[in-house]
């Protein structure tokens, strides 16, 4: 049952992050605030499913916070995620979302970065 339930939170995650890359796309091509500001914090929301399936995975819990979420992956010894979860919510959810700082290169950056985490992450 858990082993399903990883899957579809993967799969979940994939498919948010492939809508914020065609939001993405058409924010550049349209140069629109709004849509580049929910293209970054869509990408976000799929990191966070990515993570929270990987934590599951590994311990049976889905954390409610970015906070706990933190604090497990440190626990578990995955200080890497822990530290690169922190790096792309400031850029995805903070700085672009949050503050509307517009860096089309950092934001790309982030979602080729979780989509290549995400796979990874499925993979084992």
């Amino acid at each position: 049952m858990a082993g399903s339930a990883i899957d579809v939170m993967f799969a979940s995650a994939l498919e948010i992050l492939n809508y914020a890359k065609e939001e993405f796309e058409k924010a550049l091509k349209l140069r629109g605030m709004l849509l580049y500001r929910n293209a970054a914090d869509r990408a976000f929301l799929a990191l966070v499913i990515a993570i929270n399936a990987f934590i599951y995975g590994k311990t049976g819990v889905i954390p409610r916070n970015h906070g706990e979420r933190r604090k497990i992956l440190r626990e578990i010894g995955r200080e890497d995620l822990r530290t690169l979860y922190s790096d792309l919510m400031r850029t995805l959810h903070d700085e672009a979302f949050y503050e509307g700082v517009y860096e089309p290169d950092e934001v790309s950056y982030a979602i080729n970065r979780i989509e290549g985490l995400i796979k990874e992450l499925m993979s084992g």
